[in-house]
């Protein structure tokens, strides 16, 4: 017996893509910096692990400073994900939203469902939107990656700061990540990549001290900075792939939180002259958001509001009624 299952076209159907940014470069100046030698001391502090500035030092951010703004198109990404459970597999629902600061915001947003099942009917199944998976959580983040990665390129111009949620180097889309990293760069783009959820002990794990005190580097950046300032930047490269190389730095804007702020070593050592801009317009951006408790850039967080819109504007719930879904136990007691 056929499964009344939601056929291609309908999911096309609800598919949502709204767009008013204007490809026109907004306050483009000709610069152009070009690939440095930069010349600093570094740190050893393991075979993947060094120091790229004074080891255990701070440095203060000037919020003041926000001249980068005048020169440089600025972006943000950051997506929102519904899933919904039936008994016929995982219908997922994407919204990828890239913003760009013009004297008012700008929007790309594309609200995309996928369908993801083990019913091996669909093993060989051309379209994207519904997918066979025998690891359903696995191709999920394929999917997420890929609508990254696919909204952050079809939107971004060249010579523009791009700031995105989420990390560069992690698990099996380090590559995915690293592969969009270079194509933006090829464009003059500076990708910077916000963390603020992560176990990591990259930092800790290298001093036997700091690895007795704290249980994480986000522990470690929380007691030791004080507002207004952020920790050395620390270069990390995959021992097994090169290629996948970050220079992070934690930031403390605002009294609370602190965030990692994270680029691939190329763009830190193509825009090194940059930095110290680059960090100030962070720490700016920190503050007009104004959140001590839930820190974020002010342009990240209206890319949030933007992509949360797009499924709300959807409304999934009336969506899966109609489609003719049957809902697991626990998505009808827990939604």
């Amino acid at each position: 017996m056929d499964c009344p299952l939601l056929s291609k076209i309908d999911l096309n159907r609800i598919k949502i893509r709204l767009d008013n940014i204007s490809k026109k470069v907004t306050k483009y100046v000709s610069f152009v910096p070009s690939y440095v030698d930069v010349k600093m001391p570094e740190f050893y502090m393991s075979s993947t692990m060094s120091c790229l500035e004074s080891l255990g030092s701070s440095y203060a951010l000037d919020p003041k400073c926000i001249s980068l703004m005048e020169d440089w198109n600025v972006y943000a990404y950051d997506e929102s994900v519904q899933t919904y459970k039936a008994l016929e597999g995982d219908l997922m629902f994407c919204s990828c939203s890239v913003i760009k600061i013009e004297d008012s915001y700008k929007f790309s947003l594309s609200v995309s469902p996928y369908f993801l099942t083990s019913m091996k009917k669909y093993k060989d199944f051309q379209e994207e939107d519904i997918r066979f998976a025998e690891n359903v959580e696995e191709e999920r983040n394929i999917i997420l990656i890929q609508s990254k990665i696919n909204s952050i390129l079809e939107s971004v111009v060249p010579h523009s700061i791009v700031l995105i949620d989420g990390p560069l180097i992690g698990g099996n889309v380090s590559t995915y990540l690293v592969g969009m990293d270079e194509k933006l760069r090829e464009k003059d783009c500076i990708p910077l990549y916000f963390v603020k959820n992560s176990d990591s002990r990259l930092v800790i794990e290298n001093d036997p001290k700091l690895a007795r005190e704290f249980n994480s580097d986000f522990h470690w950046a929380a007691y030791g900075l004080k507002a207004g300032y952020r920790s050395s930047f620390f270069r990390y490269t995959d021992k097994d792939n090169s290629r996948n190389s970050k220079v992070f730095t934690y930031v403390k804007a605002l009294a609370g939180f602190t965030e990692r702020v994270e680029m691939h070593s190329l763009t830190y050592e193509k825009y090194g002259s940059l930095i110290p801009s680059l960090m100030n317009l962070v720490a700016y951006f920190y503050l007009v958001q104004g959140d001590c408790m839930n820190p974020q850039v002010r342009p990240i967080a209206v890319a949030e509001k933007y992509a949360r819109e797009g499924l709300r504007v959807l409304n999934v719930p009336v969506l899966l009624g109609r489609l003719g879904f049957l809902p697991t136990i626990n998505q009808v007691r827990f939604g």
